[in-house]
């Protein structure tokens, strides 16, 4: 099953082909952020869901669909829908934790912002680098863990207590481990901050983000399909840049995120 999140900022227009099916094919990744081929354009994805799929590397692909954040949070295999079918806890909690999830990548992925243009060309696409302490791939993977945290909290709606959020680099002593937490935790007294005030109540989101779903069971086996349940991937609609288009990343404003993987615990 497959997976995709794709947060369109200015340009969700001049990006038909990602709005229906599309074929995404593995670039590079590290298990949490990489990169995808979709359509003959490189993108960004971030992986949402922490439970565990191979992640598509070169030579792996799927055709997905796109749809909107809200219908696609609940349906990243057949097991999580029919699960939110049967539990109405988990149904009335979706729309504020869609909204929390936005707001998150509204304020902390700011993808134009992060960098400079052509800032991302030297190696962007080589996983090696994203242990780099550097604000791109520090925001990239904060924002990552943020989203695979509120994966399994289905009927959470207080967001004032944040204890039920790990930390994944709370015992990380490298320069990017410690700016990583500390982001993260920004993020979690930001979050709860807000919904004491009842921000997330009236919150719109500045871009817009979809999820492309191809819907298979999470112990899908039919090779016609995928050998693996193909889930989790939240894309950024900004392509990675090419030398000659560095200035992609500020005319677009859009960022594409999508991912299969296998988290290692």
């Amino acid at each position: 099953m497959k997976y995709i999140v794709l947060f369109c900022a200015l340009l969700l227009s001049a990006a038909p082909s990602l709005k229906g099916q599309s074929v995404f094919n593995g670039v590079d990744n590290d298990g949490y952020i990489g990169v995808y081929d979709i359509n003959d354009q490189h993108f960004w994805w971030l992986c949402i869901e922490p439970e565990g799929t191979p992640a598509a590397g070169p030579g792996d692909g799927f055709i997905a669909n796109a749809v909107s954040f809200l219908e696609g949070w609940d349906q990243q295999n057949t097991e999580r829908r029919d699960d939110y079918i049967a539990n109405g806890a988990a149904q009335a909690a979706l729309a504020k934790q869609v909204s929390v999830m936005q707001y998150v990548l509204d304020s902390y992925l700011p993808i134009s912002t992060l960098t400079t243009p052509g800032a991302l060309l030297q190696g962007s696409e080589n996983s090696a680098h994203y242990g780099n302490n550097e604000a791109f791939y520090n925001s990239m993977s904060v924002v990552q863990h943020f989203l695979s945290e509120t994966y399994g909290k289905t009927t959470k709606v207080d967001f004032t207590d944040m204890t039920g959020y790990a930390d994944r680099w709370e015992l990380d002593l490298t320069a990017a481990g410690i700016a990583r937490s500390d982001l993260y935790q920004s993020i979690l007294a930001d979050v709860a901050s807000k919904d004491g005030a009842n921000f997330f109540d009236t919150y719109t989101a500045i871009n817009s983000y979809y999820i492309a779903n191809t819907l298979y069971s999470l112990n899908n086996t039919d090779p016609l399909a995928s050998d693996y349940n193909w889930q989790d991937a939240l894309i950024i609609v900004a392509p990675v840049p090419e030398p000659s288009g560095a200035l992609l990343i500020a005319c677009c404003g859009l960022a594409v995120m999508v991912r299969r993987w296998r988290r290692l615990i």
